[in-house]
């Protein structure tokens, strides 16, 4: 069962998808588990499950949520478990009416029963779970369906209701959907009517009205039953829904359709109306009072009344039982009540469709399949059909609607004013502001057109494209305006013209105008402020391309044969060039349905492999990569390149932009004539139009601009471009100061300006304009770029300025970028020579000033900002060894450098940011074995001037950190993952360089505070001390157990006011000792590390600090007697502090010390009494209270350890 439990997907799945329910048969045990317990008639009278039943239900449906998207899995094992479910639910419900049938209902409720209300909670909840990934409809397959279950589950659940209170809502839901199916039974409801008595009102948790009682006793069953639902509509959640269901199958039995329907229409409508009118807008017609809303009851009560009209409508055969209500029911689903809830108005929106599709005369089946998956009737032949009275002049789409299937051929066909009024509220709805009422309004007119005479089809078809030319303009160029329409207009309009193109609704001249709408729906955006809006308005235009593909009619594919290279080009730049993820992946689908349908786009099958819905997800990946394949087919090389250059290159948003330039450069060199002659041109004129918006505030652009240029301006720097003479130069150079003070991300700006430098170089005077900025400052800018750009110059004096300012900068923001820019300078320096040769001097000079950032801890309310130059500096090293192989050989030349920089690594290698630790990583490797992992392979080089003293602890350093650089083929540490690192660096404390093990040490302690990778620092200096001699058995170079101690105590006697070492320090201490990793020390080494700490305690107004010290000291109380009497004493003094948490805090120590941890032993009758009030005193004594009788057990209390102490101290 192991091995299945973990099996993974099979076959050809996509992904990690399950393919079957792989869980089956731990979920079929632990079923079989629960429904023996649950089926224990004696446990029915606990008022709950049992902790282990609870527990194995929670995961049994923590294991069904898992399938909530691949639900089917479900199936081959679904009867099963429901079945197993139901018959304990059933035998329960039988058992419980049973037991409450003979108890009067004027003094006992519910709960009273012999069998527990709550006992079977979990079973119900399991059924729910099933019902909520399965589908209710699916799942109440296999509920029973007894005639001998009605009155049981009626009378059970009218129980459960009447203590609400003490009843949980999923018992409720389940046994409302299985009041569903059981109204179902083909039985006269008269004839199964036995009578139910005794039964509560429904009210009892909040009334004692016992005529209530009483006449609900008296009922019919099935009055019973549908005042039951009546009370449930006004509930909210499953309830309501469960209800709506049970009541709408219940109503539209033969039995009571014309009996107890029409009245319960009546009387939905009058709910209705009644709790709309509490709604202050409908009478005082004031402006404001519509900003007062309905109370919450009264919206339920209206989405109770709707959700079972919504059900009912659905289930009648005919609208004959409406006779004359539908008028009173069209009037109230256009309340303006409904207008402040979106769930009211798709209801109402659900409500007038169901009821115009009940009006109308149905689909036969013949017309139905003709007009519904393929559309073979559509666009065909045939003879015309005089449209509606008062429409003379029909336009192009009337001439081909004759061809549409529809419910009828006769044009004579009256339709009612009450489908019309029906038709003309679901057009207002697609314009509202909701999707989900925009979305059952498009679904209603598609189903409603299907049923409409040609003629009215037709008019519905003209409304719906002309919701899409509302507001537009159409200029000389032919690009549809779209700035002034309605984002939801446009997003219903699509959506209502999908369901009738997938209906086969559309005629040809029809989709032709069509197409023209929905290709400008592709790109629709609309910017508002800083964001847009038009996502879902592409999404329902991709959503109707798919529509498009679903009419396979001759004439409809020979229309999207001859569109077919329009249509498969506007999909795939939508597809790889949209912003949203979800619109590239509609696009591809629809791609996708046209492919697999028509085979009539170019490359369609090569295109989609290409650009399907996993590659498209990845914004990078659909941009360049995607883009770059697709455009190797020349059919959409120049749709991809316009679209790029006339909509995405000018998108709000920034990294759209930036992603669209760069997959410009690499879609640009495929078609140059194409780009030089017509796109160049365009972008040259909008880069200097004056109407174009400034879309950003702060700057209004400005930085933006700026960076674009000096991007330009590098890009022909590079190429080599006559820029026209010094006049030219000068103004770019001005250009690139104006980025360098207003940008605020430099560093781009700078490799731009150093191809501008290497160029063409700068005049003395603009050198010594950027030192100005860097000293200075001016009005309105940044230190920091002008900083970096020192790094394009190549004097000795911007070389010794950067090396001053990676220490002495005013900022951290100036000396990280000194960082970065010393790394330029020094790399360009030993590469390519530009800046002249570096001296050795030079190299240790550069070398020492990143090793000075390097302990850069400036915190601030940033937090850790010292990182940022930290980082760098490590990462402008990596740079320096990189560049030249001399470095590295001067470096191992200078004792005193390289041992300092060595530890410094070591340092920085055991840090919690884990780029940090990444980057000394790595750097470290380059030190040992050179920056491409060579030096231990090359004859000589890496003995070649070095130091004994440096090459020793290099050689000592290869043995427990391996070269994992790329050309090795040795396995290297994982310097990501913080507990690997740890376990493998710490060996390194074996070098024998004290001053390296005292770095990497510290180091250690520093991350063994840190949460949450703090316990891997601390488990592994706990295994390294494990494992080391004593003091008096020391074997090789290293540390000892005394070694690790006195460290610590060197740690803990630093400065109290300025080092961040003591409390890392004092957690470390505590957590080595208490995993018995330093025990084996000498007793004599514990002596100081205790001062140590008693000194750190002395006279502290830390309380977080001294409770670390409190704490050490009931784990020191465990190393020796000797430490044990001094640490009671310190203890008690604590216990007297003047802060209540220290006090606690060393009372639980004391506790832990003497009568957990028992640090006394062999202790005699005197000495148990002692013990035994100490711990009396320790237990009951409020310690966070300052009270004379604290003071009076504080006293009695350190005359009674003290005693013990001295006496009675066991050896450990």
């Amino acid at each position: 069962m192991a091995d299945d439990k973990h099996e993974a997907a099979t076959g050809d799945d996509v992904g990690s998808a399950p393919t079957f329910f792989k869980e089956h048969e731990a979920f079929l045990t632990m079923l079989d588990t629960v429904a023996e317990s649950a089926s224990a008639t004696e446990a029915w009278m606990q008022a709950s499950a049992p902790a282990d039943e609870e527990r194995t239900i929670r995961e049994m449906c923590s294991i069904l949520e898992m399938y909530q998207e691949q639900p089917t899995c479900l199936d081959p094992y679904l009867e099963r478990i429901v079945n197993r479910l139901m018959a304990v639910i059933e035998e329960y419900v039988q058992a419980y009416h049973e037991s409450a049938a003979d108890i009067s209902a004027d003094d006992t409720p519910a709960e009273k029963a012999h069998v527990s209300a709550a006992r079977m909670n979990g079973i119900f909840e399991l059924v729910y779970m099933l019902c909520k990934v399965r589908g209710y409809k699916i799942v109440l397959r296999f509920f029973p369906h007894s005639v001998a279950d009605v009155e049981p589950v009626l009378a059970t659940l009218w129980r459960h209701t009447a203590n609400l209170g003490g009843s949980n809502w999923t018992v409720r839901y389940v046994m409302l959907i299985w009041l569903s199916l059981l109204s179902m039974v083909p039985f006269d409801l008269e004839s199964i009517d036995s009578g139910i008595v005794n039964l509560p009102p429904l009210d009892a948790s909040t009334s004692s009205n016992v005529q209530a009682s009483s006449a609900s006793s008296g009922k019919a069953l099935v009055d019973l039953w549908v005042e039951l639902g009546q009370f449930y509509l006004r509930r909210p959640g499953c309830d309501m829904e469960g209800a709506a269901v049970m009541l709408a199958r219940l109503l539209s039995r033969k039995d009571t359709s014309t009996t107890l329907q029409p009245a319960f229409i009546a009387w939905a409508a009058h709910e209705i109306s009644d709790a709309a009118s509490g709604y202050a807008g409908l009478a005082s017609g004031d402006a404001n009072s519509s900003k007062k809303g309905m109370a919450i009851g009264s919206v339920l009560r209206i989405n109770g009344a709707l959700r079972v009209l919504c059900h009912l409508f659905l289930a009648m055969d005919s609208a004959d039982p409406l006779q004359g209500q539908i008028g009173p029911l069209l009037d109230v689903l256009q309340s303006d009540a409904f207008e402040q809830h979106s769930v009211t108005r798709k209801l109402a929106t659900k409500a007038a469709q169901r009821l115009a599709l009940l009006v109308l005369p149905p689909l036969s089946a013949t017309k139905r399949s003709d007009a519904r998956p393929s559309a073979r009737a559509n666009l065909g032949a045939g003879t015309n059909t005089s449209s509606l009275a008062g429409n003379s002049a029909p336009s192009t789409i009337d001439k081909n609607m004759n061809n549409v299937p529809c419910a009828s051929h006769d044009a004579d066909l009256e339709i009612s004013e009450e489908v019309e009024t029906c038709i003309g509220v679901l057009l207002q709805r697609l314009h509202d502001k909701d999707t989900i009422v925009r979305w059952s309004a498009a679904k209603g007119i598609g189903r409603i057109t299907e049923r409409l005479p040609r003629s009215l089809a037709q008019e519905i078809v003209s409304a719906v494209v002309g919701m899409l030319q509302e507001e537009t303009l159409v200029p000389a160029t032919g690009l549809i305006d779209v700035s002034m329409t309605s984002e939801f207009s446009w997003h219903g309009s699509l959506l209502c013209l999908a369901e009738l193109s997938r209906r086969g609704l559309l005629t040809p001249l029809a989709l032709r105008e069509t197409i023209t709408w929905v290709l400008r729906g592709l790109t629709y955006e609309i910017q508002r402020g800083d964001y847009s809006v038009g996502s879902n308005v592409r999404d329902a235009a991709c959503y109707v391309m798919w529509s498009f593909a679903r009419v396979s009619d001759a004439a409809a594919k020979s229309l999207f044969a001859e569109m077919s290279t329009i249509l498969a080009t506007a999909l795939v730049s939508v597809a790889v060039f949209d912003r949203e993820p979800n619109v590239r992946r509609a696009a591809s689908a629809a791609y996708q349905e046209h492919v697999g349908r028509h085979s009539a786009f170019p490359h369609g099958i090569s295109v989609l492999q290409l650009a399907d819905f996993f590659s498209v997800g990845n914004m990078h990946n659909a941009f360049v990569v995607a883009s770059r394949r697709i455009s190797e087919f020349t059919e959409y090389r120049e749709p991809l390149l316009r679209h790029l250059c006339t909509v995405t290159i000018y998108h709000w948003d920034l990294k759209t932009r930036e992603l669209a330039v760069e997959a410009l450069r690499e879609l640009a060199p495929l078609s140059p004539e194409y780009m030089a002659s017509s796109l160049l041109p365009e972008m040259l004129v909008l880069s200097v139009a004056e109407n174009v918006p400034n879309r950003f505030t702060e700057d209004f652009g400005a930085s933006l601009t700026l960076a674009a240029l000096a991007t330009f301006i590098g890009g022909l720097s590079r190429a080599g471009w006559d820029i026209g003479g010094d006049q030219t130069r000068d103004r770019y150079f001005d250009y690139f100061v104006r980025a360098l003070a207003m940008c605020p991300k430099p560093q781009s700006i700078v490799i731009d300006f150093t191809s501008f430098v290497d160029a063409y170089g700068i005049t003395p005077d603009q050198h010594a304009s950027i030192v100005h900025h860097v000293q200075e400052g001016g009005p309105g800018s940044s230190r920091e770029g002008f900083v970096v750009a020192l790094g394009a110059l190549g004097t000795r004096a911007d070389f010794e300025m950067l090396c001053n300012l990676i220490t002495e900068g005013v900022t951290v923001e100036i000396r990280r970028d000194a960082a970065l820019a010393l790394g330029q300078f020094s790399q360009r320096a030993l590469e390519i020579g530009q800046c002249g040769k570096m001296c050795d001097g030079d190299i240790l000079a550069a070398v020492g000033a990143l090793l000075g950032g390097l302990h850069d801890r400036t915190v601030d309310n940033r937090g850790d900002v010292g990182s940022w130059v930290r980082h760098q500096c490590l990462c402008s090293l990596q740079r320096l060894l990189a560049a030249d192989l001399r470095v590295l050989v001067n470096v191992h030349g200078d004792r005193d450098l390289a041992l300092r920089l060595l530890g410094r690594i070591l340092h920085a290698a055991t840090e919690k940011i884990d780029r940090l630790r990444v980057s000394a990583g790595l750097l470290l490797e380059s030190f040992l074995y050179g920056p491409c992992g060579t030096m231990s392979h090359a004859s000589g080089i890496d003995r070649l001037d070095a130091d004994a003293v440096v090459e020793r602890c290099i050689e000592e350093l290869r043995l427990f950190i391996p070269n994992g650089q790329q050309n090795c083929n040795r396995e290297g540490i994982n310097w990501v993952d913080s507990e690997s690192a740890y376990a493998q660096l710490v060996y390194a404390l074996s070098v024998s360089e004290e001053s390296l093990r005292k770095l990497l040490f510290e180091g250690l302690v520093v991350a063994g505070s840190a949460e949450p990778m703090g316990k891997f620092a601390i488990n592994a200096v706990a295994t390294y001390a494990g494992a080391l001699p004593t003091a008096d058995k020391e074997l090789g170079p290293g540390w000892t157990v005394d070694g690790i101690i006195a460290e610590l105590t060197r740690l803990l006697l630093t400065d109290k006011q300025t080092s961040k070492l003591i409390n890392p320090a004092l957690i470390v201490s505590d957590q080595l000792i208490e995993q018995g990793a330093l025990l084996a020390a000498s007793p004599d080494t514990w002596i100081p590390l205790y001062r140590a700490v008693q000194r750190v305690a002395f006279k502290l107004r830390a309380p977080q600090r001294l409770m670390l010290c409190v704490k050490l000291y009931g784990s020191l109380s465990l190393v020796s007697p000797a430490v044990a009497r001094l640490v009671g004493e310190s203890l008690l003094a604590h216990i007297g502090h003047p802060i209540p948490k220290i006090r606690q805090v060393a009372a639980d120590q004391l506790f832990t010390m003497l009568c957990i941890n028992g640090v006394v032993a062999d202790i005699d009758e005197e000495g148990e009494s002692s013990l035994e009030e100490i711990e009396q005193l320790l237990s009951e004594t409020e310690w966070m209270q300052e009270t004379d009788s604290v003071k009076e057990s504080r006293a009695r209390l350190a005359e009674l350890v003290r005693q013990l102490l001295r006496d009675k101290s066991a050896p450990r």
